[in-house]
């Protein structure tokens, strides 16, 4: 275990991570490295040495300072800890743990993802999100908010699919019943089942999720005491953009078809 241990002392210097993160995008020499980082090159050599001797960089076939393979798979599983770091007050009051190991070790893929602080940002971007879908809209346990029926209406009659994964606890509350027999006529929302348009299935996910083929506008992760504050993360990314696609896709195969 001591060589794990080295090898976490290495990367925990800054420069270091810094070096390694040059030398993924390009290889170069020590005074690029000098020049780019605004260190020494005395430093550069320094920290250079200390990266090789642990097998993370080597001199490529042109003489430049490159990763080796086993650095570029080291500096790919920092993303992760990057981000969980950078959200440390967020991940000390909400948990995670309902999440399947396989995502939870792929977390560096949130990497670009925004943070979101006020549920009215939340709101925000959700509708917006609606009205701008084209192909689909993939919703895991996104209460329910009667401005959006007419949004959600309108993304409906233009062909866009819905699909709904819930909790066996949610429900419309009593009031947004008015609200909703007046946007969704009687036979509405069968009509789109039957369609192919509106699908819902049923599971217990700890978590809110809500995208389109474009984005994702929430995703947030329950308290620790089992609620949702509706703080969470927003992203256009592709990496994000996957990521959270494929765990909807792997809930949803799980999940039972509300009949």
């Amino acid at each position: 275990m001591s060589a794990f241990y080295d090898l976490m002392f290495e990367v925990s210097n800054e420069d270091r991570v810094r070096i390694l993160n040059e030398l993924s995008a390009e290889h170069c020499t020590y005074s690029e490295l000098s020049r780019r980082l605004n260190i020494t090159t005395q430093e550069v050599s320094r920290h250079v040495q200390r990266l090789t001797e642990n097998g993370l960089t080597a001199r490529s076939s042109d003489g430049l300072l490159a990763l080796t393979p086993f650095g570029e798979l080291l500096l790919r599983q920092l993303a992760t800890l990057r981000f969980t770091s950078r959200h440390r007050g967020y991940f000390t009051d909400h948990t995670i743990s309902g999440l399947p190991d396989k995502f939870l070790a792929r977390m560096g893929e949130l990497e670009g993802c925004s943070s979101i602080e006020d549920v009215m940002v939340a709101v925000h971007r959700v509708q917006r999100l609606i009205e701008e879908a084209e192909e689909y809209i993939l919703n895991i346990n996104m209460r329910y908010f009667s401005s959006s029926f007419d949004a959600i209406k309108a993304a409906f009659d233009r062909d866009v699919k819905g699909y709904f994964l819930h909790g066996s606890t949610l429900r419309l509350p009593d009031e947004m019943l008015g609200d909703r027999r007046r946007v969704f006529p009687e036979g509405y929302i069968e009509r789109k089942k039957g369609a192919g348009i509106y699908l819902e299935r049923l599971l217990d996910v700890p978590m809110i999720l809500y995208m389109s083929e474009r984005d994702v506008a929430l995703l947030c992760f329950p308290t620790v005491d089992g609620g949702f504050d509706f703080r969470g993360f927003t992203s256009g990314g592709q990496e994000a953009h996957e990521w959270c696609r494929e765990l909807f896709h792997l809930y949803w195969e799980r999940a039972k078809p509300v009949l």
